[in-house]
């Protein structure tokens, strides 16, 4: 509980921020594959931003999870709940907080691309590069008895 109080208290206090700098659209066509450089680097930023909520394993069992108002979705099956497509403009505009999901119903899953815009140090990606790395690391744990097309 502790974390999610303190990831609401960043997002109030970066409003202003995320006004002067909002998360870049994603790309207007998706890209066809799954970037493994891209995923690779993306495991780092779910594990420090997307963990806590949807668990280690992306099945919606995080430490904090227990305590949202809705329980988060097994990430590892988007591919099978989209007919066999992983919905990479769908995902990256979730995170960034361009679109909302109806499983979130009120604005529990924090906006990151307002974190991601304001985070600095040497090695802090962009807000689009955070979101798109994040993107590729989810779509490449999706559940393997599903093809993707995409």
């Amino acid at each position: 509980m502790k974390k999610l109080i303190a990831v609401t208290a960043v997002l109030m206090l970066s409003g202003a921020a995320f006004a002067q700098n909002p998360p870049a659209a994603s790309p207007a066509k998706p890209p066809t594959a799954v970037n493994l450089g891209d995923a690779s680097a993306g495991e780092v930023i779910y594990m420090r931003y997307c963990a806590a909520c949807h668990g280690k394993t992306m099945k919606g069992d995080g430490p904090v999870a227990s305590g949202l108002k809705n329980s988060p979705g097994d990430l590892t099956t988007l591919t099978q709940r989209n007919k066999g497509v992983f919905p990479y403009g769908r995902v990256a505009g979730i995170i960034d907080g361009r679109e909302t999901s109806r499983v979130h119903g009120t604005p529990d899953m924090p906006v990151w691309g307002e974190i991601f815009a304001i985070t600095t140090g040497t090695e802090a990606p962009s807000s689009e590069a955070a979101v798109k790395r994040i993107t590729h690391y989810v779509w490449s744990k999706q559940a393997k008895d599903a093809p993707e097309k995409q």
